[in-house]
């Protein structure tokens, strides 16, 4: 069964998506990142392409010729067969088609009443499936 995680009280989502991926790779850990939005898709893409700083972290389209043998895939599509399944990182509003598929879902929840309200649904929806969820505040302590 897929193992959920929300990390929630970013100060921005993207950013915070991007340092996750970072430390990830260090770790010697594969993502599939879901992305249909084309300008998150842009902005991430361009953070990849400088963290960590002065750096490139491999990555490319879900369906790039070389995309079997590079570690980040950027994808709008989950049910594409060759994806990486050891975590999804959803950047979508919605809660992924083939979640299911994937060992862990990463979720990232920013301050926005709007981001949160799209992650509460998202939640309950992983729920009715029987999912295991951890929520990690990312708050910053005082």
């Amino acid at each position: 069964m897929t193992k959920i995680f929300f990390y929630h009280n970013v100060a921005h989502r993207l950013q915070a998506a991007c340092d996750l991926i970072v430390k990830s790779f260090a770790q010697g850990k594969t993502f599939t990142i879901l992305v249909s939005d084309p300008e998150r898709e842009k902005f991430v893409d361009r953070m990849l392409w400088v963290q960590p700083q002065l750096s490139f972290l491999p990555h490319c389209r879900a369906d790039a010729a070389n995309a079997a043998e590079t570690p980040v895939l950027l994808t709008s599509d989950t049910g594409l067969p060759h994806l990486h399944t050891e975590r999804l990182l959803n950047l979508d509003d919605n809660a992924p088609e083939s979640f299911i598929r994937f060992q862990n879902l990463i979720e990232i929840v920013s301050q926005s009443e709007a981001d949160r309200a799209n992650a509460r649904q998202r939640s309950r929806v992983y729920k009715e499936q029987g999912c295991e969820i951890r929520f990690i505040d990312m708050r910053p302590s005082e």
